[in-house]
């Protein structure tokens, strides 16, 4: 019996890490998807290790050059920074199995690579709040600025230039930090001053992390086991990470994959993330998208096998995006009310696709999206729920009968009250006010709804001590014109400029209004500044266009004039 030995963690200096990563002797993977932290997210990690707190188990695999158990690539960043940097000429080097993101943040945080993060189209660069930091307050400290954000960049290097703050890359090397804070500032003369600093870059300079080291000898199949089980600052791995690794050895190049759907869809692929498209793939194949199903999914196909049913998800992912926003009204990723959606309506959309179903089969699946919507369905056991509704609609559009949660459900069970922008219904909402038209209040024109504001219809500057102005039945898409003559007046002032610039004519300021589903009722409350004959009036316009679309799947169009 062939004895393995158990992988042991030991302590490492993370610096001496990001140093070996600067010189190309710790890189990452190909098959690793690349960078994709944000700046909250960088914040974080440097929050993080200055207070000393566990930031999670590495995972690193020493490898030949010459002969590498897997393809790598540098550190993200790195050749920007040092040109010459050449991996290849080590005998060997160290992957990142598990812990890119951490090294390429931190290496991103102390070495100001020119490139942008994620959701960012211009670098950042990260300082330490002198101040903040020595009253104790670290994750105040901690800031990253865009390098876009001139008013920002301005006043925080007034700050460096008064040595009440410094850039992050001071922390790389003693060489840089010391002759700056006993040689050069002048803001920290004192000892204890000193000491408190000093005592900063040390939590920074000797922070130890546990390393998994794995020799060349270990086999592929047992680094993958390996790598399944390693957790990320207490976190498990991605869903897509754990794929990627499963199907590399398939020579699968899931990341690839992935850069061509973003490439060739990129409106959609802004807010889809990865694992939804392998989501999708578990849902075409009958099975729950569950991480641990969806792995024994990938396991079962074989290479063309996965590769034709990835290219059917992206499809369907991209055809359920298209729907979200233009039939149902999510104009922007902001407006959709659950992202997680996109997965069941993708899988849903491309068995109505592949079974040529006509028009009572597509108004049944928008009878399930708004009531999946105004139930909020979708806020937990997504993944279990994503798996019934699969299943059980498409024995409805079948001639079976409607799942018992959608049957019973009515305009009576949704909250028309919602306040909280986020919710689920509140974006709904939100979207049937767009479906609806939304006309500018000035104009009586079609608005450029993607340009709009959400905001209120009685002020809350005004009202909002006395009433709860945020709710929707207060709220609307406004133009910023409109917004700019609305102000803060009171109503039956912004009425007035409105009913002027439509010439007078009552009856088309108020065929405007009901674009915004305010009645005639609720234009009398607009004129009498009654903030609750307002709210009771436009709560009695929505709550039978919702119900029409529980019932029906639409709000027809007789309902919007």
């Amino acid at each position: 019996m062939i004895t393995i030995e158990t992988p042991k963690a030991n302590p490492e200096n993370l610096l001496s890490i990001i140093r070996e990563a600067h010189n190309g002797k710790v890189v990452v993977p190909e098959f690793q998807r690349s960078f994709v932290w944000g700046r909250e997210d960088v914040e974080e990690l440097l929050v993080s290790i200055l207070e000393g707190y566990f930031v999670g188990t590495f995972l690193l695999l020493d490898t030949m050059t010459r002969r590498p158990m897997f393809p790598f690539r540098a550190v993200e960043g790195v050749e920007s920074v040092n040109p010459q940097v050449s991996p290849e000429s080590h005998e060997t080097v160290r992957l990142a199995l598990d812990g890119q993101q951490r090294i390429t943040s931190l290496f991103y945080a102390l070495y100001e690579p020119d490139a942008p993060l994620r959701w960012a189209r211009y670098p950042h660069r990260f300082f330490l709040r002198l101040d903040a930091a020595l009253d104790g307050d670290i994750e105040e400290a901690v800031e990253g600025i865009s390098t876009r954000d001139r008013r920002r960049m301005s006043e925080m290097q007034q700050l460096v230039d008064a040595e009440l703050a410094i850039p992050m890359t001071r922390f790389r090397d003693s060489s840089e930090f010391y002759p700056w804070l006993y040689n050069e500032q002048k803001a920290w003369p004192d000892d204890e001053s000193r000491s408190r600093i000093v005592a900063l870059y040390n939590r920074m300079s000797s922070f130890m992390v546990p390393v998994v080291a794995l020799s060349p000898s270990t086999g592929r199949d047992n680094i993958v086991n390996i790598f399944e089980r390693i957790n990320r600052t207490g976190v498990g791995l991605s869903l897509f990470d754990l794929a990627g690794a499963r199907l590399y050895l398939k020579k699968v190049m899931l990341r690839d994959l992935w850069d061509e759907f973003q490439k060739n869809i990129p409106e959609t692929a802004k807010w889809v993330k990865p694992e939804f498209l392998l989501k999708v793939v578990a849902l075409l194949q009958g099975k729950e998208p569950r991480k641990r199903t969806l792995l024994d999914v990938i396991d079962d196909l074989d290479k063309p096998a996965f590769e034709s049913r990835w290219y059917q998800a992206a499809e369907a992912i991209a055809q359920a995006h298209d729907r979200m926003t233009k039939r149902y009204g999510a104009l922007t990723s902001d407006w959709i009310p659950f992202s997680t959606m996109v997965v069941p309506l993708a899988a849903l959309l491309h068995h109505l696709q592949q079974s040529h179903a006509g028009e009572d089969a597509y108004r049944k699946l928008d009878r399930w999206y708004w009531a999946s919507v105004f139930s909020q369905r979708y806020d937990s056991a997504v993944d279990t729920k994503s798996y019934q509704d699969a299943r059980d609609i498409r024995r409805w559009f079948e001639d079976g009968s409607a799942p018992d949660w959608l049957q019973r459900i009515g305009v009576g069970d949704v909250d028309l009250d919602i306040s909280e922008s986020r919710s689920a219904v509140y974006r709904g909402l939100m979207c049937l006010i767009v479906l609806q038209g939304a006309k500018d209040f000035l104009t009586g024109q079609s608005a450029n709804l993607n340009e709009c504001q959400d905001d209120h219809v009685f002020p809350k500057s005004v009202y909002g001590k006395k009433h709860l102005v945020d709710s929707i039945l207060n709220r609307t898409l406004i133009s910023k014109e409109s917004n700019g003559a609305k102000s803060n007046k009171h109503p039956s002032k912004f009425m007035e400029v409105c009913l002027t610039h439509h010439g007078g004519d009552e009856p088309r300021l108020l065929q405007t209004l009901r674009s915004h589903f305010i009645s005639e009722e609720g234009y009398l409350g607009l004129l009498a500044d009654d903030y609750d004959t307002f709210v009771s009036a436009r709560k009695g316009m929505l709550q039978p266009a919702v119900q029409m679309l529980l019932t029906q799947g639409e709000v027809h169009v007789a309902a919007r004039h």
